[in-house]
């Protein structure tokens, strides 16, 4: 097979792998594990020379065939081969975000290492979802709580059956089918239960969900970008990338913008799919773009913020901070500011305007950031290690912090109340003060993606999805899903789509 080589002979000759090149191969190996102990079987003989770099992603091969119940076939002896492997192909270092997981996949006890699932959910993105415009949300008459999650789950991940179960439900999905009742149960709900749309199978985990004027744009682990009818699932076009898109698109009239993990950037024409520009930003970009103006913004690894105009493409002003920092993630607050809020994996959050050379205001947060900052109103939102810190606009002055477990989601936030989830557990806080309003167990065993449409919150679980009232907490309704959530819910009227790691879209009638 020609531009195929193994990872072995890449490491040989090339080195180790940069982040983004190395999140990309452990994704893809941890995914072939996830498949393969579904099926009671383990590889059981993980190394560099086993793992194929193809120009359409890493390939796993060379699989022993052992079943988990034969002696020396234990799974977590792959999840520990795994660890081994990525800490190689990363020459000994990985970045804030890879350390913590492979900490846990070569501890020394077995039992506690994650299994393959909660390994292959760590690495699928998470990205920040749209919330389209919706009533305000009321106060809520109960009494806030202390603002400290209780101890959540270990959160082993599914279990056999119910992996065996879901692998041979996406192997039999239909493309698309007809509308039905949904195979849904409830937990002191009050709402009539959802029902099935319509669901079909797409090519490669779903990465990025989210909808525009009835439309749904999807992409996948397969570099692929779909438009779909959300009435009817069907697809209006189909368009590849280079590489991966892990960040949510930027989506309008006009275009969809797409950055991918290698660094490429892309406008498509909305209607036919149609790339009209590309260009490179230099380097891997990290999180989303965004909109300013008529800007394009995106952040990249090597500390560089760009501005590229959005009709052609081309460059029009860059943002250089000196020093180490890990890298960037842009937001912004949108109509009527012209500053760029800017978080740095050292833990640096930053507001510039691109024609001063000086923040306007800089603070330094305790651990890395890993997400990109969530700017509404009059606040920025930060996840920093543990912890979700609320800033002025203004100043960057702290106003409040609320801290969970390893790993909060990016928020989602309405009109007076902040959305998130840490491992197994939805939280819903204040947005004046951060004081906890509410919390709701998920059963998740990573945080899982949350979307707030229409007064109804959703998060998934390790293989459902859970409704929850916006304002109280009350549970509407749990809906199994043959596995777990992979981007977060998007909605348009009473139509949910999801994206499952089970390479599915499911849209349901809620």
């Amino acid at each position: 097979m020609p531009a195929v080589r193994t990872l072995g002979e890449v490491l040989d000759h090339d080195g180790p792998l940069a982040e983004g090149p190395l999140r990309e191969v452990a994704a893809g190996i941890a995914d072939a594990l996830a498949r393969v102990h579904a099926i009671g079987l383990v590889h059981g003989r993980l190394g560099p020379d086993q793992v194929l770099i193809t120009p359409y992603g890493p390939r796993v091969t060379g699989f022993a065939g052992r079943t988990d119940a034969d002696d020396g076939g234990d799974p977590s002896e792959d999840v520990y081969a795994f660890g081994t492997l990525i800490t190689l192909a990363g020459g000994g270092t990985a970045s804030a975000e890879l350390s913590p997981l492979l900490r846990r996949c070569l501890d020394p006890d077995p039992g506690q290492r994650p299994t393959a699932v909660d390994v292959d959910r760590v690495l699928t993105p998470r990205p920040m979802s749209l919330v389209p415009p919706a009533a305000p949300v009321e106060e809520t008459a109960d009494v806030p709580q202390a603002a400290r999650a209780e101890d959540p789950p270990t959160g082993r991940g599914l279990t056999r059956r119910r992996l065996l179960i879901a692998g041979g439900f996406a192997l039999t999905a239909a493309t698309v089918t007809s509308a039905g009742v949904a195979f849904a149960r409830f937990a002191d709900g009050d709402r009539t239960q959802p029902r099935t749309r319509w669901r079909r199978a797409v090519e490669g985990r779903v990465t990025t969900l989210q909808v525009f004027d009835n439309v749904a744009y999807c992409t996948t682990t397969e570099n692929v970008v779909m438009a779909l009818g959300t009435e009817t699932g069907v697809a209006l076009w189909t368009a590849r990338t280079e590489s991966m898109v892990w960040a949510e698109p930027v989506v309008s009239g006009t275009a969809v913008f797409l950055a991918c993990v290698a660094g490429q950037l892309a406008a498509l024409d909305p209607a036919s799919g149609e790339r009209t520009w590309q260009q490179y930003a230099g380097d891997q970009i990290l999180g989303a773009p965004v909109m300013l103006g008529s800007s394009l913004v995106v952040g990249t690894r090597d500390n560089r913020v760009l501005g590229v105009d959005m009709a052609q493409g081309a460059h029009r002003w860059q943002w250089t901070r000196p020093g180490e920092h890990g890298g960037v993630m842009p937001g912004v607050l949108g109509t009527g500011d012209d500053r760029v809020y800017l978080t740095y994996a050292d833990g640096t959050v930053s507001a510039i305007a691109p024609e001063r050379t000086e923040p306007i205001w800089s603070i330094t947060l305790e651990g890395p950031i890993t997400r990109p900052p969530r700017v509404i109103r009059d606040r920025v939102y930060v996840v920093t290690g543990l912890t979700l810190v609320a800033l002025k606009v203004a100043t960057g002055e702290i106003v409040w912090r609320f801290r969970g477990t390893p790993d909060l989601t990016v928020p989602v936030v309405t009109q007076d109340a902040v959305y998130t989830t840490d491992v197994g557990t939805l939280y819903a806080l204040d947005a004046l003060s951060g004081v906890q309003r509410w919390r709701q167990r998920t059963g998740a065993g990573v945080p899982s993606p949350v979307a707030v449409l229409n007064g109804v919150a959703y998060a998934g679980g390790t293989d459902e999805l859970h409704a929850f009232d916006a304002v109280s907490g009350r549970r509407r309704w749990t809906h199994p899903l043959p596995t777990y959530l992979t981007a977060a819910p998007a909605g348009a009227g009473g139509v949910l789509l999801l994206g499952t790691a089970g390479s599915e879209l499911i849209a349901l009638d809620t």
